[in-house]
């Protein structure tokens, strides 16, 4: 650690991660420690002025020393640094909490680390986990809380929770079951333009980058759903109560559903795949996602139909096949490829 990085961060210039950096190259040896305590020291006495201590500059000081003397000699001792100019007092002060310094070092650790966002941690500090098209899997949080994400889905989260809240962002869909911490919440972004404010609590939220809606339904408990207001950039909050569900469209107005088919919007965890007078392109949105499948639309007249079907394990032909007899849409399959085309063309 370089001379001008040290003096940058006892002058309080240094950024939140250099801060950080500084901290943990301190406590890394007493040298360090040392090293740190001269300079500060040299860098105190060269920036205070040199005048004669006031009442309340002694009072402090007598405040921060009484804690490393005796009381019985507290006070001849403050008696002896009342000449002190102000620079020595302070001076002196920072040699008397020299031992402190770790544990003060570690707590101002603790804090810079509650001062960093979700965002701003290193790579190395979080997590990265991804579901691909025909994969669904379960994450468990370092505070036990539970989360499955459905194909195509991402999300990201600290190593471990440190502060007042604990962040997490995901994009795609997952099922939350979030372990209770009325003093620490849990603070959910997406991909779109809300967040999810949660004490504990089973939900889902569903946030594909390249879906047209997104949509959170609450199957438990409590959580609070943010947004921003697209004319005044203000937060809107909204408090959702067991079996609502609350909808987000591009180009159009949300919308809060009341008493929501909660099954519906957890059955793919449960391995179900539920199409109910689904427009095809959410039909092949889907079929993609769960089975991995690339479509290929060659007759863009599929896409007028709708498509209602309930599914578990069966497979992609067993799949085209039941829309084949449902619809007048017929498909080819080569290899993980589908082309979808009208029947007698």
């Amino acid at each position: 650690m370089t001379k001008k990085e040290l003096i940058k961060f006892i002058s309080g210039k240094a950024t939140i991660t250099e801060q950080k950096a500084i901290l943990e190259w301190i406590n890394k040896s007493d040298d360090n420690l040392k090293y740190y305590i001269s300079l500060k020291n040299l860098w105190v006495y060269q920036t205070m002025p040199q005048t004669k201590a006031s009442d309340e500059e002694i009072l402090r000081a007598s405040k921060i020393i009484a804690k490393e003397r005796h009381r019985n000699h507290k006070r001849n001792y403050l008696k002896k640094i009342m000449p002190f100019s102000a620079a020595a007092i302070f001076l002196l002060l920072i040699f008397n909490i020299y031992l402190h310094f770790k544990n003060e070092s570690n707590n101002r650790e603790e804090y810079y680390e509650r001062s960093i966002s979700l965002a701003m941690l290193p790579s190395e500090a979080k997590q990265t986990m991804y579901t691909p098209n025909g994969v669904r899997g379960l994450i468990i949080l370092p505070d036990s809380s539970r989360v499955w994400l459905n194909s195509a889905s991402k999300i990201t989260y600290p190593n471990k929770f440190v502060g007042s809240t604990r962040e997490v962002e995901i994009a795609g869909e997952a099922y939350f079951n979030v372990k209770s911490d009325p003093s620490v919440p849990m603070i959910i972004s997406t991909n779109r333009n809300f967040k999810i404010h949660v004490l504990g609590t089973k939900f889902t939220v569903r946030s594909y980058p390249d879906d047209k809606e997104a949509q959170t339904t609450l199957i438990d408990g409590i959580i609070k759903l943010v947004r921003k207001s697209p004319v005044t950039g203000r937060d809107v909050i909204t408090e959702m109560k067991p079996s609502e569900s609350f909808l987000i469209k591009d180009n159009a107005a949300p919308v809060l559903i009341k008493q929501a088919d909660t099954s519906k919007q957890t059955a793919w965890r449960n391995g179900k795949l539920i199409f109910d007078a689904t427009p095809m392109p959410e039909v092949i949105k889907k079929l993609e996602r769960w089975h991995g499948t690339n479509f290929t639309i060659k007759d863009p007249g599929v896409l007028d139909f709708k498509f209602t079907a309930n599914f578990r394990s069966e497979s992609i032909i067993q799949i085209m096949e039941m829309l084949k007899f449902a619809s007048l849409i017929d498909y080819s399959i080569d290899g993980n490829n589908v082309t979808l085309f009208k029947q007698g063309k």
